[in-house]
């Protein structure tokens, strides 16, 4: 970052950039009721000499926006890539062109102004999160351009990209003062609702304001990188000028060569890259899946360590994972098999970090409407594969430009297509698609009803015969359910009548009599007539014993018994 300040100072305009600053801190201050040149903020920024200096004093307001030292580090990681861009690119704007200030500081003095708006108002982390990390993007792109000597033209663009985010930073700042003000009023009546404090802050993702600002910060950088390119070509041109003889002339041309081509192809990559994040994006704002990370969380919120080693230590998990193409896990209510799966989808992550394999998953939930049917399981399979997948996302990309880039939705059928797209692509790792509770998913309407809906899925899916496929379900033994699964796979197990489920309840028990404050105090025969009674009684249900133990702990040491 250091060495741009000493390049050869640029040619340029004092004037019109002047007068482009000018104007965007009036419309600033226009829509914020907030001078950024007088603010006390700005003239401590201005003190800074590093962008270290910058960060520390950013933090300050961070933390007093969040107490989380674990979100805290995520803010920093989101203002860094900025602040050294912006810190960099200021540097060459203030020697070269002459402002009277540093845009860049006035820019961090937004920042700061905007962090400490934020922290009236609650649930704000999200939202402005959300448009920190859309920034960050953008500036990933020009950090290696900060050590390139720049011409007129890209000043020009480093310019507008300043004004660009001093444009996105006046509009949340304003949100944010509105959401705080109308907060404060609705308090004051006893009206306030998280639903209505929410409006402001959803409105800095989606409103129109910002992302026409921020779609013109794509431009800008994406203008950066192709400049910046042109400028390093340009500069290989000139290199013999700087050796004094053929051997080095020829050793420099082949060395600046090789570093211009491994330049030009990061350039490309990361451009790439920064279009595909941006188009996945896109993806999931169309086809708006539900999150089944809610329902998964709570899952392995409940999970007693140490049980289910008998599952994944036998031979039917075993032959599923690595080359079954369909595993049916069934129990009674209770039997725990919702937090079996989610266990099932931590062991798989693993194989997914390690590059070995792809996975989606969904949890059907009688209490949540957007969890009980095809139409919405679909969508976040493919949402979840393409975000894993390259190839899984051209596929779904595809789609998006069949639907006139989004202004269409697709239909229920079309979105198997692309999943069968998906999942037939070849010379690729396996694909594991785990879905919980399909009991959950209605079966007294429709024709056909939405669980044999998503049956018929299943056995399309099967049928295919993909060697990298593997389905994996879990549900009550329902009749229905029964006859569809059974034929499809001899891999199923029955989970309240294994023998490893029967002693991972003894131990829970054990565990928790021995472990639980209130139960400490009971005599050694009632711990032991407690451990006994319910395992005995509990025929593979791990929810009637936690239901048991719930109500025993709050009795008296003489009335256990």
């Amino acid at each position: 970052m250091h060495s741009m300040s000493q390049n050869t100072p640029i040619t340029a305009s004092t004037a019109h950039f002047q007068s482009i600053f000018d104007h965007a801190l009036k419309a600033y201050k226009k829509q914020t009721k907030c001078d950024l040149i007088t603010h006390p903020l700005a003239v401590q920024f201005q003190s800074c000499d590093s962008p270290t200096a910058v960060m520390a004093m950013l933090q300050t307001q961070v933390h007093e926006f969040n107490q989380s030292k674990g979100s805290n580090e995520k803010w920093n990681k989101w203002l860094s890539p900025t602040i050294n861009v912006l810190y960099a690119f200021s540097a060459t704007l203030g020697e070269g062109v002459g402002l009277v200030f540093s845009p860049a500081k006035v820019i961090f003095a937004g920042i700061g102004v905007l962090l400490l708006a934020a922290k009236d108002v609650s649930s704000s982390q999200d939202a402005l999160g959300n448009l920190f990390e859309r920034i960050e993007n953008f500036f990933k792109r020009l950090e290696t351009y900060t050590e390139v000597p720049q011409t007129t033209a890209m000043t020009d663009i480093i310019v507008k990209i300043m004004v660009e985010v001093l444009c996105i930073l006046a509009i949340a700042t304003k949100d944010i003062k509105q959401g705080s003000a109308s907060e404060s009023v609705h308090r004051k009546t006893h009206m306030v609702t998280h639903s209505y404090l929410e409006k402001y802050l959803k409105r800095l993702a989606g409103r129109a304001d910002i992302e026409d600002a921020l779609g013109r910060l794509d431009k800008l950088t994406h203008d950066e990188v192709l400049m910046a390119t042109a400028q390093i070509l340009k500069l290989s041109h000139i290199v013999d000028s700087k050796v004094t003889s053929v051997d080095d002339k020829v050793k420099v041309i082949i060395d600046h060569g090789k570093e211009v081509k491994v330049f030009m192809q990061q350039t490309s990559n990361t451009v790439d890259q920064v279009k595909r994040n941006q188009l996945r994006q896109d993806l999931q704002r169309w086809l708006s899946p539900p999150d089944p990370s809610t329902n998964h969380n709570i899952a392995r919120g409940t999970h007693h360590t140490g049980t289910a080693s008998w599952f994944f230590e036998g031979s039917t998990f075993k032959d599923w994972k690595s080359s079954g193409s369909l595993l049916w896990v069934h129990g009674k209510p209770g039997s725990g098999k919702s937090i079996l799966c989610s266990t099932i989808i931590q062991d798989i992550e693993l194989m997914c970090e390690a590059g070995l394999a792809s996975m989606a998953y969904f949890y059907f939930d009688f209490r949540d409407t957007t969890k009980q049917d095809l139409h919405n399981l679909l969508p976040s399979l493919l949402i979840q594969l393409s975000a894993m997948s390259d190839p899984c996302c051209d596929i779904l990309s595809r789609m998006y430009s069949a639907h006139k880039n989004g202004m269409r939705h697709p239909s229920d059928q079309v979105l198997i297509k692309c999943l069968k797209e998906m999942t037939s692509l070849p010379n690729q790792e396996p694909i594991y698609i785990i879905m919980d509770a399909l009991d959950e998913c209605s079966n007294t309407s429709g024709m056909p009803t939405p669980r044999e809906q998503v049956l018929d899925l299943i056995k399309n899916l099967i049928g295919l015969s993909l060697p990298n496929l593997r389905i994996c379900v879990t549900s009550r033994p329902e009749i229905d359910i029964r006859s569809s699964l059974e034929p499809l796979t001899p891999l199923h197990v029955s989970l309240h009548d294994q023998s490893g489920q029967k002693k991972d309840i003894v131990d829970y028990v054990r565990s928790v009599v021995q472990s639980d404050t209130k139960m400490r105090r009971w005599r050694q025969e009632d711990k032991t007539l407690v451990v006994e009674t319910l395992s005995e009684r509990a025929d593979g249900m791990f929810r009637w014993v936690f239901c048991q133990l719930e109500t025993l702990r709050h009795c008296l040491p003489p009335s256990v018994r």
